[in-house]
């Protein structure tokens, strides 16, 4: 028995040294919070791991997970009113084997529910008294969470603040990348008024549809970047045509379709962007083979140029130019749908439609008055 013991405890050891491996291995959050998830559960040999991230802007905690291709997001405020957030409110462990608090019990996400928890041990992920996150550890195997198991936890918390500092320097200059790549496309805009405020739009509905296919952490940001890059091959388009406020010719029309090899020989040399590229160099290509420059079809197209082509189309059509009136979203996202498999990819356009019915712009009865008249 005795011995036994001692290679657990051993076991325990080990797993704690694979988890910080795993933690400084990748800067790919998502990927390494899942696969952290199922180290901690065998690591305090419990049922469920759930790890939060508390986002800043919102002020609350989140966890995201997918399953049977179904994406839950249950959120949680920094305070008393839940379990987890009482954890981050106090920034102390709890252990809690006594769930009379019916209120907190009641405020607990659906996922918590179905385990018929019996026990539950809370862990405050703190950088300098700033929290970055909570670890939710569910139902112990053995009966419930012993001090051992506290003690483990406590050097999980350091392997995983680690982990999300790290994670979110790396998003901070991310993002502040981003921002001069998009203040270089926004030169296009002293250019063509219309493709300056349709960039940063196109970027915000690509990135919406991405977070509906749950993209990974790296093509996540390859896809913005692709998004903000997507028409700086009208750099080298003429002004006359570029500006034009009437519809333009067959011929024109021949000179615009240019735009996206004329942007892969801007960017073509950069190897570190080669995905993002793609991403900007195909985004007119249709799974039906009929886009262009190029007449890639279905899988030939990569799946983030298939976002950019939906998200690029749906703000073309809201947007108002000189010589039209933009449509009502509503419009134009039946039109979206009516296009998908053939224009659109059938997987891209069910995440559109997804994110569409979430947003503000999803007014139904809209559409059915439109019908009736």
């Amino acid at each position: 028995m005795t011995s036994k013991t001692h290679e657990e405890k051993i076991k325990r050891y080990e797993e704690l040294i694979k988890l910080g491996q795993l933690t400084s291995s990748s800067l790919d959050y998502k990927n390494i919070r899942r696969k952290a998830e199922n180290k901690i559960s065998k690591l305090l040999d419990c049922k469920k791991t759930a790890i939060f991230y508390y986002d800043e802007k919102e002020s609350r905690l989140e966890y995201k997970f997918t399953k049977d291709k179904t994406l839950t997001e249950v959120y949680y405020d920094v305070d008393e009113s839940t379990y987890v957030g009482s954890c981050a409110y106090h920034s102390a462990i709890l252990h809690i084997n006594s769930f009379d608090d019916e209120l907190k019990h009641q405020r607990s996400a659906k996922y918590f529910h179905d385990l018929k928890p019996k026990n539950v041990l809370l862990i405050p992920l703190l950088s300098k008294g700033e929290l970055l996150g909570v670890i939710e550890c569910t139902n112990s195997y053995h009966g419930d969470f012993d001090e051992e198991d506290i003690h483990f936890a406590e050097a999980i918390a350091v392997q995983m603040t680690m982990c999300l500092e790290n994670f979110k320097l790396f998003v901070k200059l991310q993002n502040q990348f981003i921002q001069v790549v998009e203040a270089m496309a926004d030169a296009i805009g002293k250019k063509d008024t219309y493709t300056g405020g349709h960039t940063k739009r196109v970027r915000h509905f690509a990135e919406c549809i991405g977070k509906e296919m749950d993209l990974a952490f790296e093509d996540m940001n390859n896809l913005k970047l692709a998004a903000v890059l997507h028409d700086i091959g009208k750099i080298g388009i003429e002004d006359k045509i570029l500006k034009k406020s009437a519809p333009l010719t067959d011929e024109e029309f021949k000179v615009m379709k240019e735009h996206p090899r004329l942007g892969y020989e801007i960017l073509k040399h950069i190897e570190s962007l080669s995905d993002v590229i793609d991403g900007m160099r195909f985004h007119h290509e249709r799974p039906d083979g009929k886009g262009y420059p190029f007449g890639l079809k279905g899988d030939e197209i990569p799946l983030i140029a298939m976002i950019i082509s939906v998200a690029d189309t749906f703000d073309a059509m809201i947007s108002t130019r000189p010589y039209r009136k933009g449509l009502p979203p509503m419009v134009a996202w039946q039109e979206i749908l009516d296009h998908s498999g053939a224009q659109f990819e059938e997987k891209v356009v069910n995440a559109f439609d997804r994110y569409f019915k979430k947003s503000r712009m999803y007014r139904p009865e809209k559409l059915e008055k439109k019908k009736v008249s």
